[in-house]
């Protein structure tokens, strides 16, 4: 029984014990029989209280899911222009021990088609957010692009970086340049 000791007239060991004795019971539901009371706990949740908290989780989801792939964009953004920046940088370097400028990525000691993800990692062109360029103006090197490919598309404020040989920075998207980089 949920209550200490017996019920009227019943003995505990020698005891017996009277009906001033019981304690209140205490629980989720109460049902009382004749003497006897019994208690029933629920176990688990109602089909009500789960679709509430489905409910809730999707608006969080609602809420939370365009700033996280707001985020993601833009730290992709970042390895691209880090990926730029590490060409130039190779660009210079090569101008220094040739007297010239590279034409090609394989002069430079990087695959003729250069594809980097949201790490700056070079990789294959179906895991690429970007694909990294050397621009060319009558044969000679004028800068580096980086174009976005496969969900990096999707960044119509930025779209295409550049910078050019004597470090100007532009985007083809709709924001400018400065906010970009």
């Amino acid at each position: 029984y949920p209550y200490r000791g017996g019920l009227d007239g019943e003995s505990i060991g020698a005891k017996r014990v009277s009906t001033m004795s019981r304690r209140p019971l205490v629980g989720p539901e109460k049902r009382f029989h004749g003497y006897r009371a019994i208690v029933r706990f629920r176990a688990g949740f109602t089909l009500i209280e789960m679709l509430v908290a489905l409910v809730i989780m999707g608006i969080l989801l609602f809420v939370a899911l365009p700033g996280y792939e707001y985020a993601v964009v833009k730290s992709t953004r970042a390895s691209a222009r880090g990926a730029l920046l590490d060409l130039v940088s190779r660009q210079e370097q090569y101008f220094v021990n040739h007297k010239r400028y590279a034409t090609t990525l394989v002069q430079l000691g990087l695959p003729e088609n250069l594809y980097v993800d949201g790490q700056a990692d070079s990789v294959g062109r179906h895991a690429a957010a970007y694909q990294i360029r050397l621009e060319l103006q009558d044969g000679s090197y004028s800068g580096v692009q980086a174009e976005p490919l496969n969900g990096q598309s999707v960044d119509s404020a930025c779209m295409t970086f550049s910078l050019s040989r004597i470090g100007v920075r532009s985007v083809s998207g709709a924001q400018s340049s400065g906010d970009c980089w």
